[in-house]
């Protein structure tokens, strides 16, 4: 396999990992309403992931090439399977914690494969562009790790216990 096309089946994999995220993220958001301090945060991530899904689509496209659909379908449909998983348990909140966690870390070793490899390829764009994404998901991991702790306690206690 050529390099760019190995670049651009990594973009392609980025992209579909994207719009996976979409419905993992929504879930929890929408549980959130007796944890108002954290459903705020939790919300800012679906735009983020939305805003990533763009960045790779255009730098897929700047190579020439076209974001793959069945990637991408097949992503979403792997994602709102995964939401629907923890609902039926009593510690929902902190599954879904845990899984946005290694979410998180999941796009921050993908988004740093990816700016080398466009380096390799001398495709400085397209690093900066996974460069953002990256900053962004390492800020989300980071506020997840320090919330952990917090939704613990409320799953423990419920949502009066943080306070």
């Amino acid at each position: 396999m050529a390099r760019q096309e190995l670049l651009v089946c990594s973009l392609n994999d980025a992209y579909a990992m994207e719009h996976q995220l979409i419905p993992v993220l929504e879930n929890p958001a929408n549980d959130m309403a007796n944890y108002p301090r954290a459903e705020g945060r939790l919300r800012k991530p679906i735009d983020e992931t939305r805003r990533h899904a763009a960045r790779m689509d255009e730098c897929i496209r700047r190579l020439g090439e076209r974001p793959s659909t069945v990637k991408s379908t097949l992503a979403s449909l792997m994602g709102n399977a995964q939401a629907i998983g923890t609902g039926m348990f009593r510690d929902e909140l902190i599954k879904n914690t845990l899984s946005d966690y290694a979410a998180e870390q999941f796009e921050v070793a993908c988004y740093k494969a990816l700016i080398v490899a466009a380096r390799e390829e001398g495709q400085a764009e397209i690093a900066r562009a996974c460069e953002e994404n990256l900053r962004e998901d390492e800020a989300m991991a980071h506020w997840i790790d320090q919330q952990l702790p917090t939704m613990v306690r409320e799953t423990m206690h419920g949502p009066a216990a943080s306070v």
